[in-house]
Parts: structure tokens; C-alpha cells; sequence
């Protein structure tokens, strides 16, 4: 492969709409839903997201599907699939993702008939 002179740049706002699209596809919550601040952090790129995440009904209902360590350990993945994720896509070093969650939704688990 041969290198050709010049200089590829990607736009903050291209990063923002990348790692959103991430989080809303991974915490199946609308992407409408999902804000993305985006810095650069001494040549590597840094996210602050907040957002919803949903969550199994509370119910003693064992059927149900609980995330193994629950929320703080659904939020750690999300920052692993963040870093790793929109690092391959864009090419960019990711140096950290800090993460709010805003709220929640209740996912229910519908019967089959």
C-alpha cells in the first residue's frame, strides 16, 4: 500500500454521531435519546454520554432477563464497547468514555401465544 501525502481529519461532529449510533444500538434505546459531548484528550479522543438505559421488569418473574452485575456493570461494558467499537470505525485512540445514565425504561418480557 502506498502513502499518499496529505492529511485525513475527522470531524468532531462525525465522532459524536458514531458513538452515538453505538451506545443507542448497544443499550437498544433510541438514538434521539443518546448526547454526545466529544474532546480531544492530548491527541486521543474523549466522550461524555448521557443516556437512558433500559432495564427488565422488577418483577420476581425469574424469566426475566437481569444483566449479570446489573447496571454499573452494563455501564462498564458500554464504555469497553465504546473504546473498542468506535475505534475501529473511525480509526481514532479513544482515551476515556464517561458515562450518565439519565434515566430508565422498563423492557417487558411479552408472552408467546
Amino acid at each position: 500500500m502506498t502513502t499518499i501525502p496529505g492529511r485525513i481529519g475527522i470531524a468532531s461532529r462525525v465522532l459524536t454521531k458514531v458513538s452515538g449510533a453505538v451506545v443507542a444500538e448497544t443499550l437498544d434505546v433510541p438514538f434521539g435519546d443518546v448526547h454526545v459531548d466529544t474532546s480531544d484528550d492530548s491527541g486521543q479522543v474523549a466522550f461524555r454520554v448521557a443516556t437512558p438505559i433500559a432495564i427488565a421488569v422488577l418483577s420476581g418473574d425469574s424469566s426475566a432477563a437481569h444483566p449479570t452485575g446489573g447496571v454499573m456493570a452494563t455501564v462498564q461494558a458500554l464504555q469497553e464497547t465504546v473504546r473498542s467499537r468506535v475505534g475501529e470505525i473511525t480509526g481514532r485512540a479513544v482515551s476515556r468514555v464517561d458515562i450518565t445514565i439519565t434515566g430508565s425504561s422498563v423492557v417487558t418480557k411479552g408472552r408467546v401465544r
